[in-house]
Parts: structure tokens; C-alpha cells; sequence
């Protein structure tokens, strides 16, 4: 069997052979036995030449076929061996026409990002139609509100120093006129909040779920995190001069501009400290206080008051809420420096940290400013290349990204896709069933806990349902006030509405709003949560590369089939939850556990010895990755035996035209193809660094070196570099 060549679906089965007791053959029989083994041999290959001859003339011609082999063809290097390098011949062609630019990487799921984008995009270009939903409609409207750059220009400063207005004034725009007795760095913070601004300037106050109950909700101070805590002669020469050429934009004078903004550099730096004293500081668990108690750690804050003014009017607390202080440090040492900090300085530093949070939302003389100060302090050109409309259609997901899910879904996940992609995963848990019953380390008791997780895990996958749900949520933006003239007033609008929102959970019962998130659209990781037993599913990972209903399924379980493998090997090996919260307990038998890192152990010793080319043969650290390593493994072994189990049940399926692999060769092509991804030096350097995967290459060619049905699929002979003599056999 040769490289390339088409191969016909097979299982293996066990050969047997038996001892026959029996007398020496005669020539005569010897020439029949001959005869017949000749006849049986002509007419088995017979049979193949039909087989392979009408596989040849089974070629799938639909749109999404054509479209499934271009994209094969723009990633796969045929010049390649796949036999000495999978990952190089089914990446080859990506990683020689990927051009990173100033990217420091460049993956397929950054292409699918990109077309889900465009499709967004498309979505909010539609004019405005009155049968649409209200809250897309005024999506629509925010858009182009964005894109309408002429409107800003128009705008100009008026809108944001009304904002300095609201806030007590700007003391460098006043001078002596500023008055100090007319100002509260509280009651300025409470202002911002009502505006829709970004409130978090000394701290932020957040709603969280509750760690001790999370069906409820809790009150949250965190530090603000400012860095750095010390500057250069020349980079605190290049900060005040841009703060001096930004107040001096405003109508300010330089005299007062350059005083006015070194001392709030000053302020700036302090806070820096403090926060890296915070960082440094041993302590590594929140405390939990009553607002009573707070007020008496913390006394001089007024913090009902403060508190109050943040959450109000979307809920009320009393001072037996609790509170929960992520930064004991940060929050000690800035109660006393807020005391100590004059007015003044108090007051141009609330308005400089709100001019910075609106820059973007301004015309483009500040604009100009920010990007000439970003070029000194980096030394490279950083004018953004991003066109408009990317820019735009971020701003409307930061805002109303549930508006974004629920139109997406309507428009691009259909009910009919979800009920196909829930029997994958119904097929897939069942072949790992089988596989699992037919594991010789893992002992049955432990096999019985493992089932039973199985068996109790669930999926969250959005429905129609959940579309609803999303639908009647989004009535929260049908009061929004967007002009399309007026860009900075519609941002803020919408900001507001989305603090109330968030703040008033603080009274409710904890939902599972993880499809609210516009992420939700564009993310591609299935996430399993062993708390709960379930694995959640983002829309963006049916789409494009990953899945399509109308294509052959050797793709779809070739891809998306081993992500969910993957991830239900993990419920393998996640400790189990117990019956109090936080309770853990393992479901491995001391035996059976001693096998696993034994097998574990096999998959670090072969990692180990992977070397990275562009590093200078730099090692993998397999302590690190090796339990996604075996998931990997699990991933491709059982979604394959599930696919062929498809097949024998179905018939096989027809090949992608100008292509000339058989079925099963594009169901590991296709498992190859998402991991394709280009990397500069310092990002993969910093992926090894940081990521508990091992890098993209060896999530292909590590896996495949241990399976045998993979080498049989593609031919490769013993001992080449995807087909080694030894083995790690554990699926």
C-alpha cells in the first residue's frame, strides 16, 4: 500500500490459527489446494479493483464538497510525506502562504474568526427593517453610528466636556476658577457610573458569583491595576508630554497643563507601587467581610455610601451584605492615600483616567495624539492596520453581545444542525463505552465509576429555546437611545444599560448566561466543568473547518468529532465531585491509577524526545502537557472508531473531487488540519512557556505515531517516523 493511495475502511479482528492433526497432501491435492488458493486470491483482488473502482467513480460534486477540497488543497503540501511528517504534509501549504505580518501567530481558528466576522458584519449592514427584533435593529443603528466618522469629527470635544462638566470640572481647564469645596472624588465616581462610564478608577466594585454558593450572587472590591511603578527619564518625559499636548488640545494653558500633569503622573506612579506591593504580598485568599465590618477595616471610606452609589438604583444593600476584598493589601494602603491626596490632584486625576478610557470614541486630532505617544514609548510604527468596520463591530459585541448571539443563531445555526451534532456526541460516548470495556489496565471498579460519569455527563448546546430566552433578555436594549449622529452619547447609552444590568443581578439567582457572551459566537474550545458534569459547546466551533451539515462526515468527525472525544476523555480522568460543595474525591482504584501513570509515563518518555526546529531543537516539557497529550490520543482513536462503526452501519461515503485519498485518509487529514497555525519566534517560545498543550505540530504527529489504524490508513511502513516500532498502545 503506497503514500497516498486510496485504502478500503477495516477493522481489525484477531487471527487464529489451528493445529490440524492430518496425513502428508498428495501432488494431486497439493496442485488443487494451489488452484483454489489461486482462484480465491484472483477473485479478492477482483473484488478490490471493484471496490477501489467504484470509490473512484463516488465522488461527491456538491457546492460544500467543492468548497471541503478547496480547503484541503490550500492547506495540505502533497509534496510532503505524510508518513515522515503528518503535520507538515496536511499544514504544508498553510503554514508556506501564511504572511503573519505584525501578527505574532496565525491559525485556521483565526481564519474561521474572521469569516464569522464578515458574517456579522453582513448582518448589521442589512437596512433596518421593522419586523426585525428592536434590540438588532438598534445594533444596526450603533454600527453605523461608528462607521458614520464624519459625525465624530463633527462632534468634537462637546459631548466629552460636558462629561468634565458633570464631574466637578477639570482643574486644568479652569485654573484658579476650579472650585475645591464643590468636589468629591465619591460623588465624582457616582457620576461617571450614571453616565456610563467606566467607574473603576481607584477600585473596581464588580457583582460576582458566589464561591461558598453559586446560586447566588456577592458585592466585589478588586484593585485597579496600574503599572508600571517607575519610569525612565525619557519615558516620563514622553508621558507628560503627551498629557500636557492632550489638556493643551482641551483649551488648557501649557503652564498649568505640564504642573497639573506631573502631579497626576505622580499619583499614578504611587498607585503603580501600591499595586506591585499588592502582587508581592503573601496573601493568597480573598477576605470575606460584612459592610459593617469593612467600614470598620477600612474606615476611612465612607463605604455604604460609596457602595450604595455604585449599585443604586438597580439594587440597595445593607450592612449585613457581604463583601468580598480580593486585594487586602491594594485596599489598606489606598484608603490611607486617598485621604492624604489633595482635591486637585484627586479631581484631574478622575478626568484624565476618564479621557483615556473615551480616546477612542474621540475625534482624530486626540486620536493622533495617543498613536504619536504609543510610537515613542514602543519604538514602532502603531497606527492600527484593523479597517473600520472591524473596529466597529467590536465595539457593538463589547455592547450587545447577547443581541449579536441571538441574531446569529437565527441566522446561522439552524435546529436541524443541533439535533445532528447532539447524536455525534451520543455515538462518540457510546464508542468510548466500548473502547473503555475493552481496556485490560483499568480495573472494573474503576470502570464502573468512570460509566456512571459518563452516563450522568450532559451537554449545553444551544437551543431554540435558548434563543428565546436570548430574545426576551435583549428587550433590556429596546429602550436604548442610539443616534447615528452621535457616536460617544449611544456608547455611553449602552453602557449604562449594561451596568444596570449587571449590578441588579446582585438580588437574583445565578443563571447560566455563558451564551450571552459574544464569545460565545466566535470562541472554539469545548469547555468541560467536572463540578458539573458538563461540557459546553460555543456556536463557532459548528461552522467552517469544524463542521457542516451538508458534507461528508469524515470531515465533520475528523475535526470536530475529535475535539469532543477529547474533551470526554477528560471525565476520565477529572476527579469526581462529592456530595457537599467543593468535596473531591478520586474514582481511581490505587491499581488501576498506577497503570495510568504508567501510560502516562510512556506518552512523557516519547514527548520528551520531540524537538522543535525553529527553537534550535529545543525539548518539549511533557510534565506539563502530557494529560492533554492523552487526551489527544483518546481524541483521534475513539472519534475514528466511531466514524468507522458510521460506516459499516452506512455504507461508505463518497470521495471530495480533484482530491485522490480515500475516506479514511481525509478523516485524519481533516483532524490534522485545525491544528494548522503559524507562530513567530517569541510567540512560540511564549506558547511553550505558557500553555498546558503541546505545540500544534506535535498535537498532530504525536497522537498518530500511536495508532496503528492511522499507519494502516496511509500505508507507512515499520519504522518510519509516523509509524515507530514502539508504541505507546493505551485507547
Amino acid at each position: 500500500m503506497k503514500n497516498g493511495q486510496i485504502t478500503s475502511v477495516r477493522r481489525d479482528s484477531e487471527s487464529q490459527s489451528y493445529g490440524l492433526c492430518c496425513k502428508p497432501l498428495t501432488k494431486r491435492q497439493k496442485n488443487c489446494l494451489i488452484a483454489v488458493i489461486t482462484i480465491a486470491i484472483f477473485i479478492v483482488i477482483l473484488g478490490l479493483f471493484y471496490l477501489g473502482f467504484r470509490a473512484e467513480i463516488e465522488v461527491c460534486t456538491t457546492p460544500s464538497c467543492v468548497r471541503s477540497a478547496t480547503e484541503f488543497l490550500s492547506h495540505i503540501d502533497t509534496k510532503a510525506d505524510p508518513c515522515e511528517d503528518f503535520y507538515r504534509f496536511s499544514c504544508g501549504n498553510f503554514l508556506q502562504n501564511t504572511n503573519l505580518d505584525n501578527r505574532g501567530s496565525r491559525s485556521v481558528q483565526d481564519v474561521m474568526e474572521d469569516e464569522i466576522q464578515s458574517e456579522i458584519r453582513n448582518m448589521l449592514e442589512l437596512p433596518i427593517h421593522t419586523e426585525d427584533p428592536r434590540s438588532l435593529n438598534i445594533a444596526k443603528k450603533f454600527y453605523r453610528a461608528c462607521m458614520n466618522e464624519s459625525a465624530i469629527e463633527e462632534e468634537g470635544l462637546k459631548k466629552i466636556k460636558q462629561i468634565f462638566v458633570r464631574l466637578g470640572g477639570w482643574p486644568t481647564l479652569q485654573g484658579n476658577n476650579w472650585r475645591e469645596d464643590q468636589f468629591d472624588w465619591m460623588d465624582a465616581v457616582h457620576k461617571l457610573r450614571k453616565l456610563g462610564v467606566n467607574s473603576h478608577v481607584f477600585f473596581r466594585v464588580s457583582v460576582d458569583r458566589d464561591e461558598g454558593d453559586d446560586s447566588r450572587y456577592v458585592l466585589g472590591i478588586h484593585e485597579t491595576s496600574y503599572s508600571p511603578s517607575s519610569l525612565s527619564s525619557e519615558l516620563e518625559s514622553f508621558y507628560l508630554d503627551y498629557m500636557v499636548r492632550i489638556a493643551v488640545h482641551f483649551g488648557a494653558s501649557h503652564t498649568t497643563a505640564k504642573r497639573d500633569s506631573n502631579e497626576v503622573l505622580r499619583l499614578f506612579l504611587e498607585l503603580a507601587k501600591i499595586s506591585e506591593e499588592s502582587a508581592r504580598s503573601n496573601r493568597t485568599t480573598n477576605e470575606r467581610l460584612s459592610l459593617s465590618e469593612l467600614q470598620y477595616e477600612y474606615r476611612n471610606i465612607q463605604w455604604y455610601y460609596f457602595l450604595s452609589g455604585i449599585i443604586n438604583p438597580t439594587a440597595t444593600i445593607s450592612y449585613d451584605d457581604d463583601v468580598v476584598v480580593t486585594a487586602p493589601v491594594y485596599l489598606k494602603r489606598i484608603d490611607l492615600l486617598l485621604t492624604k491626596t489633595s482635591k486637585r490632584i484627586l479631581a484631574n486625576f478622575v478626568v484624565w483616567h476618564t479621557l483615556q478610557y473615551l480616546i477612542n470614541f474621540l475625534p482624530s486630532e486626540i486620536l493622533s495624539e495617543a498613536y504619536d505617544f504609543l510610537e515613542k514609548i514602543n519604538k514602532r510604527m502603531m497606527r492600527p492596520s484593523t479597517p473600520r468596520w472591524k473596529v466597529c463591530l467590536e465595539v457593538v459585541e463589547d455592547r450587545m453581545g447577547p443581541v449579536i448571539s441571538a441574531s446569529y443563531m437565527q441566522n446561522f445555526f439552524p435546529e436541524d444542525d443541533r439535533y445532528q451534532i447532539v447524536e455525534m456526541i451520543r455515538k462518540i460516548k457510546i464508542q468510548f463505552q466500548s473502547n473503555l470495556l475493552k481496556l485490560e489496565w483499568i480495573d472494573k471498579e474503576t470502570k464502573v465509576l468512570i460509566l456512571e460519569q459518563l452516563h450522568a455527563s450532559t451537554e449545553e448546546i444551544p437551543s431554540y429555546g435558548d434563543l428565546l430566552n436570548m430574545l426576551d433578555k435583549n428587550k433590556i436594549y429596546d429602550e436604548a437611545k442610539v443616534n447615528e449622529s452621535k457616536y460617544l452619547e449611544s456608547a455611553l447609552n449602552l453602557n449604562l444599560i449594561n451596568m444596570n444590568h449587571n449590578y441588579g443581578l446582585l438580588r437574583t439567582t445565578v443563571e447560566d448566561e455563558w451564551f450571552m457572551d459574544s464569545e460565545f459566537i466566535k470562541g472554539f474550545v469545548i469547555k468541560y466543568s467536572p463540578k458539573k458534569n458538563t461540557l459546553t459547546f460555543p456556536i463557532g466551533i459548528f461552522r467552517g473547518i469544524y463542521y457542516r451539515p451538508d458534507r461528508p462526515e469524515y470531515m465533520n468527525y475528523g475535526s470536530l468529532g475529535t475535539v469532543i472525544s477529547h474533551e470526554i476523555s477528560h471525565i476520565f480522568v477529572e476527579a469526581e465531585y462529592g456530595n457537599f460543595p467543593g468535596e473531591l474525591r478520586s474514582w481511581w482504584s490505587p491499581n488501576s491509577l498506577l497503570n495510568y501513570d504508567e501510560k502516562l509515563q510512556c506518552l512523557s518518555n516519547q514527548y520528551g524526545n520531540f524537538a522543535i526546529p525553529e527553537l534550535f531543537g529545543k525539548q518539549l516539557n511533557p510534565k506539563k502537557t502530557r494529560d492533554e497529550d492523552m487526551a489527544d490520543l483518546a481524541g483521534m482513536k475513539i472519534s475514528y472508531d466511531t466514524y468507522i462503526n458510521r460506516v459499516q452501519e452506512n455504507g461508505p461515503e463518497p470521495l471530495l473531487p480533484g482530491l485522490k485519498y480515500s475516506p479514511n485518509q481525509l478523516f485524519w487529514i481533516a483532524s490534522a488540519i485545525r491544528h494548522c497555525s503559524k507562530y513567530s519566534i517569541e510567540d512560540l517560545e511564549r506558547y511553550i512557556d505558557n500553555y498546558r498543550w503541546s505545540p500544534q505540530q506535535f498535537r498532530v504527529n504525536g497522537p498518530l505515531q500511536n495508532l496503528k489504524e492511522f499507519a494502516f490508513d496511509f500505508g507507512c511502513r515499520k519504522g518510519s517516523t509516523m509509524n515507530p516500532e514502539n508504541k505507546c498502545d493505551i485507547w
